[in-house]
């Protein structure tokens, strides 16, 4: 059956970096968004553990304010980008 287990932070930090720092460093568990760990999971500075605890993936939106004709640049910038962050955000992180 489950079991809980008290937790207490020993460590708090005041962002993503610093967590997955003191993670690598051996300090202790962290909980971060998959794409700001994915460089140290796919390196094996990191392993993921608690899998089956993850939260649904968040959806990411690409939007402009939509009046009149969408500029040159920005018309530009979201063909650029939106293949490119659909093929990092599907991938398996792990």
């Amino acid at each position: 059956g489950e079991v809980a287990v008290p937790v207490r932070s020993r460590l708090r930090v005041n962002t993503a970096e610093a967590a997955i720092d003191a993670a690598i460093g051996g300090v202790g568990l962290t909980k971060v968004l998959s794409y700001q760990v994915a460089v140290a999971v796919r390196s094996g500075a990191l392993q993921a553990v608690l899998r089956e605890f993850e939260p649904p993936p968040w959806p990411v939106s690409l939007v402009h304010a939509g009046q009149g004709l969408l500029p040159v640049k920005l018309r530009a910038f979201l063909d650029f980008a939106a293949p490119r962050l659909k093929e990092r955000l599907t991938q398996a992180m792990w």
